[in-house]
């Protein structure tokens, strides 16, 4: 039974309590989390009213997936970040923002303690400790502040084992995008804007730094993804006075402190792929594998880069069911052995 593909444990909690027991047996979860895991999937949601519905595409599976509704409290507005299949949503009460941490594929979820700062977030990103399986949360800046006087908060870091936050009084320079980070040995780099670079926090010193690495040449938009063997990914899409656009993927050299391109998607299938140079997306990943999403018209692809191979697809479940409503994309490791409650 666990060897069973994710998505099947679904709807064995559905047969008969004995196997819905068997699914939360301690024994059972401890054999699923020494498996390797399903691979890279791709999880979409979008909440209508105070309910959050989703679908998750599993590459390995090359299919979509209709998961039950996502059990959060209504106030929860955001899906800011995942990691070792939990889920990480933002709900903002007052002036301050609230976090919620979820399994969907456990149906569970529970509210994270308040920061000592609290504040309406700026950045947020989470990862996970595979071999303790506990979690982290990353929260730094105050998003209120973005357009006025900008309030130095200190950077706080949440750890599940001892359920508290530690601050830190270092201060990341720029302003710091939650969709563009990545979590890679031990740091988690993030692109910056004004000034535009990268920077990275140091989980064990808790020290923000600023990485001395020009970024390529006539970039417009760019995305971080933490690749195979511990290396950073740079996706972007290129282009000079927006003409002659294409996107392209590099790896860091912390060496030689540069950018080294490791794949480009095909202008054919670029050009098909966004319909406008105007265009937002969004891009997200881990490993081998990379998810491309264009927002407006809802198309998918997916990059391998082991097999340097292109994949597109389409058909989600949630398109059909509400056309014309925005979706939230985000990178997704369906686990349930990972609890939201940890000791």
């Amino acid at each position: 039974m666990a060897w069973l593909p994710p998505i099947f444990f679904i709807r064995l909690q559905g047969v008969c309590k004995r196997w819905r027991d068997i699914l939360n047996e301690h024994g059972f979860l401890r054999l699923l989390s020494q498996l390797p895991t399903h691979g890279p999937c791709f999880l979409i949601t979008q909440k209508n009213g105070d309910i959050w519905h989703s679908a998750m595409y599993s590459h390995p599976m090359r299919q979509w997936h209709s998961l039950p509704l996502i059990s959060t409290p209504k106030k929860a507005h955001s899906l800011i970040a995942s990691a070792g299949g939990l889920l990480c949503f933002s709900a903002l009460v007052g002036r301050h923002d609230e976090l919620f941490i979820c399994n969907p594929f456990r149906r569970e979820y529970r509210q994270v303690p308040d920061m000592h700062h609290k504040r309406q977030l700026g950045f947020v990103n989470m990862f996970m400790d595979t071999k303790s399986r506990s979690y982290r949360i990353v929260a730094a800046g105050d998003y209120s502040y973005l357009g006025g006087n900008n309030r130095a908060f200190p950077t706080e870091v949440y750890d599940s084992k001892s359920n508290s936050w530690a601050i830190y009084d270092s201060v990341p320079v720029g302003i710091l995008h939650s969709s563009k980070s990545a979590f890679c040995n031990g740091r988690l780099y993030c692109l910056t804007s004004y000034p535009c670079g990268l920077v990275a926090f140091d989980v064990d010193r808790g020290l923000w730094e600023s990485v001395p690495v020009r970024m390529p040449h006539s970039l417009l938009d760019a995305f971080l993804v933490a690749g195979e063997y511990g290396c950073l990914l740079l996706v972007g899409r290129t282009g000079l006075y927006s003409v002659h656009q294409s996107m392209r993927i590099w790896e860091l050299n912390l060496q030689k402190m540069d950018w080294t391109e490791v794949g480009k998607m095909p202008h054919i299938l670029f050009n098909g792929w966004l319909k406008s140079i105007a265009e937002s997306f969004q891009c997200f990943g881990n490993g081998n594998c990379i998810f491309f999403a264009a927002q407006k018209y809802q198309k998918w692809l997916v990059y391998d880069l082991m097999k340097k191979c292109w994949y597109s697809f389409g058909g989600c479940p949630l398109i059909s069911g509400s056309p014309g409503k925005s979706l939230k994309g985000i990178f997704f490791e369906p686990r349930l052995d990972t609890l939201v409650h940890q000791q």
